[in-house]
């Protein structure tokens, strides 16, 4: 090949190396991944759902999430031991490797998910879980899990529809009854939504056990009928009609 075609390639070629290179104008970084690792420091096993998806098949008291991305993540840790529990985070990692605490209060039975940066030195501990914590503003990305409390939304259904995905993308009941109650404590529902997050749920006892809980979320509290006749047997629906009578 002639020097005088050569040379131009060359040229074109090393123009194109130095072009992609990171940091050069016009170059795209690779997409920032993240880590997140879940701790318990007082021997809690528990497990880890992220966008609804389960992270470890074991309960453990530690549970490590590699390569998630930079977006806002919605994370369910159901606490196996001492006692069954859930709480929620909503997740946005604002650096490579992320921790965050699984603490369980015993004496109040809450379950309380946060991150060092609300873990001041200083301060009583019980003291900054019970009133610092709560009210403190999000910092870093991170926004504190506050324990579900009766709320004025009202959900819709597309709403429904996330939460319904959610709850059939889990593989064993138990753990779908403690997530469809974490939900159904979110905001209201109407006998009907209930009905169909209740639909999810395929042992009858534990659909009771979700019907009578999500009972105090229920917009139409007149109409409940209609998320009772989801159960099969009449013993059961006996069960949860019985439990209404008793919260009027």
């Amino acid at each position: 090949m002639k020097k005088g075609i050569l040379l131009p390639i060359m040229l074109v070629f090393a123009a194109g190396l130095l072009y992609a290179q990171p940091g050069r104008p016009g170059s795209v970084p690779p997409p920032t991944r993240y880590n997140v690792s879940f701790e318990s420091h007082h021997g809690e096993i528990f497990s880890v759902f992220v966008d609804g998806d389960l992270m470890n098949r074991m309960p453990q008291s530690r549970v490590i999430v590699n390569d998630i991305g930079d977006q806002t993540h919605e994370v369910v840790v159901v606490l196996k031991r001492p006692s069954e529990k859930a709480a929620v985070l909503m997740l946005r990692p604002g650096e490579p490797n992320v921790t965050v605490n699984v603490d369980y209060d015993a004496r109040q039975e809450l379950l309380y998910l946060y991150t060092p940066a609300y873990n001041r030195p200083d301060g009583d501990r019980d003291r900054r879980f019970r009133r610092e914590r709560p009210e403190a503003p999000p910092v870093g990305g991170y926004e504190p899990y506050t324990p579900a409390e009766p709320t004025h939304r009202q959900a819709t259904d597309d709403d429904v529809d996330m939460m319904v995905l959610q709850l059939k993308a889990q593989s064993f009941d138990n753990e779908r009854l403690v997530l469809a109650k974490t939900l159904v404590s979110s905001a209201l529902f109407t006998s009907a939504q209930i009905a169909r997050m209740a639909q999810t749920i395929d042992f009858s006892n534990s659909q009771v056990d979700f019907l009578k809980y999500a009972y105090q979320y229920c917009s139409d509290p007149q109409g409940y009928g209609r998320a009772i006749e989801v159960l099969t047997f009449s013993s059961d629906k006996k069960k949860v009609s019985d439990y209404i009578a008793t919260q009027r």
